[in-house]
């Protein structure tokens, strides 16, 4: 249980910005691929209330989380968060479904994180883009955004589903609340 507190930056250069961190002495965790589900009732209940529900399969472990609103002032977005990793996502889905919760979209996501400046720094590849999230303290994230050059013009409080839908909006695609790597992201991601 926890409050979770992050920014995230647009059109990323993943490339420099790995760059930059080994150089300022970042220190790596890793990367791997995520694939996630997120559970609601069938009328979006959970989404209309701000809450999301998510099954996340990351590197072999199965990682359940629930996120909730807080309404905190300030340019990043706060949430508490609780989770809990689970050994058996095939029955905890099951249960989700006798509770009446069903998977309500899927989406995945490529992710090396750094931990610098107090903060977990998180290149994110997604369907629809590059992207950078910093997790931390609210001045601590703005503290390793300067270091790390990233412009305040593009970060964004907003969650990678709205982010999501703003893209398939401005690219004039049909609305999808799932994003998932098409055949040729996937290979060039090395994932098959």
């Amino acid at each position: 249980m926890g409050i979770e507190t992050e920014l995230k930056f647009i059109d990323a250069d993943h490339v420099a910005l790995r760059a930059l961190l080994a150089e300022q002495g970042a220190t790596p965790h890793g990367a791997g691929f995520e694939s996630n589900v997120v559970f609601d009732d069938p009328s979006g209940g959970l989404k209309a209330k701000g809450i999301l529900l998510r099954l996340r399969e990351f590197c072999g472990r199965h990682i359940l989380t629930a996120k909730t609103p807080v309404n905190a002032p300030g340019p990043a977005k706060t949430c508490r968060e609780d989770e809990t990793e689970v050994t058996d996502a095939v029955a905890t889905s099951a249960i989700f479904a006798d509770l009446g919760l069903i998977p309500a979209l899927r989406y995945e996501k490529f992710r090396e994180s750094w931990s610098f400046m107090d903060c977990e720094v998180c290149l994110d590849t997604l369907p629809f883009g590059r992207f950078v999230e910093i997790e931390g303290g609210e001045q601590d994230i703005l503290a390793c955004a300067a270091a790390l050059g990233l412009d305040l013009d593009k970060a964004s409080r907003e969650t990678y589903h709205e982010l999501n839908r703003q893209w398939r909006l401005c690219t004039g695609l049909a609305p999808d609340p799932s994003f998932v790597f098409d055949e040729a992201s996937r290979r060039e991601l090395g994932l098959g």
